[in-house]
């Protein structure tokens, strides 16, 4: 064997003890967390919506969201089956869209247990005003009854509100505006999204549901409450979304995004992709890259795409 063959077989195999370091690291991150947060793919090829698991060791189970009535059955409860999860404490319904709230009822009808249930409900006329295509008041008042019926009545989320979680973790809603009462004045259903921040020790990561151009322009100003190490790109990534001065006030270090490939790829979401990648920071897409998982233990954070697809 020559030197120059020697030289090239030992730095492909340094590469490969690299890899495999790395590799059994994410692993044992991933088995050994104390946080962690999966943005589960609850898309269609055309369909967006929103799901995402927060499990805590020796603590509380979360979802926020839970996507459309069809992806609960093809796609939710499936994941939540292949990870043995009965009971998830807390749900958070963002906003009354469908794609938010329909997959609740099909967790709740096929035994899933759930704790306690927080869903605002609109205004009428804001939310009718988007039928045939967004809110309708008729069937948010009747899961409404639906989770009543399962004896899990919806509570109504307020900003301040703050959850123990378990082991240095907590969750907080910073904003929950009604649409009608707001620093903004009168918005679109998308603007009522929770904005939650979920804190582990020094990790804080935002949740904002389908949030909009009025409240995001509004919380854009307030960068002390919204800076965090990992941001849910709201609306799917799609144009009608935050200003760029949210993205710069939350100054995410990575980005989550829960996006058809189709919409993500599309001139609908060019701005927020332009951004995020003119500003080096990661976006990971569920719709490309399937269920994405946020590993927390102590010091140290690592996000994995491609998690148990």
């Amino acid at each position: 064997m020559t030197a120059e063959w020697s030289k090239r077989v030992t730095a492909i195999l340094f590469l490969l003890i690299i890899v495999f370091v790395i590799l059994i690291g994410r692993y044992f991150l991933f088995y050994r967390s104390e946080v962690v947060w999966t943005m589960i793919n609850v898309n269609q090829s055309k369909q967006q919506a929103d799901a995402h698991l927060i499990q805590i060791k020796n603590g509380k189970t979360i979802l926020i969201d839970a996507g459309h009535r069809n992806t609960a059955k093809s796609m939710l409860l499936p994941y939540l089956r292949r990870h043995a999860v009965k009971k998830i404490d807390i749900v958070f319904i963002t906003h009354p869209h469908v794609d938010h709230y329909g997959g609740l009822e099909y967790l709740l009808a096929n035994k899933i247990k759930i704790g306690q249930v927080y869903f605002n409900l609109p205004d009428k006329e804001i939310c009718d005003r988007e039928i045939p295509w967004g809110c309708n008041y008729k069937d948010v008042l009747t899961v409404r009854d639906i989770y009543s019926k399962y004896g899990v009545p919806p509570e109504i989320s307020k900003a301040g509100m703050k959850f123990n979680l378990g082991p240095d973790t907590w969750m907080e809603i910073i904003y929950a505006f009604d649409g009608v009462h707001t620093p903004a004045g009168k918005t679109s259903i998308n603007d009522m999204s929770l904005i939650m921040m979920l804190h582990y020790r020094d990790f804080k990561c935002l949740f904002t549901g389908d949030l909009d151009k009025k409240i995001g322009a509004y919380a854009a100003k307030f960068p002390n409450l919204i800076a965090a190490d990992v941001l849910k790109v709201p609306h799917h990534g799609a144009e009608s979304t935050v200003p760029d001065a949210f993205f710069k006030s939350v100054s995410p270090k990575y980005a989550l995004v829960p996006s058809p490939e189709i919409l993500w790829l599309s001139h609908r979401s060019e701005r927020i992709r332009t951004w995020f990648s003119k500003h080096g920071i990661p976006a990971y897409v569920n719709g490309i890259s399937g269920n994405i998982r946020v590993s927390m233990r102590g010091s140290q954070m690592v996000v994995m795409p491609n998690s148990d697809n």
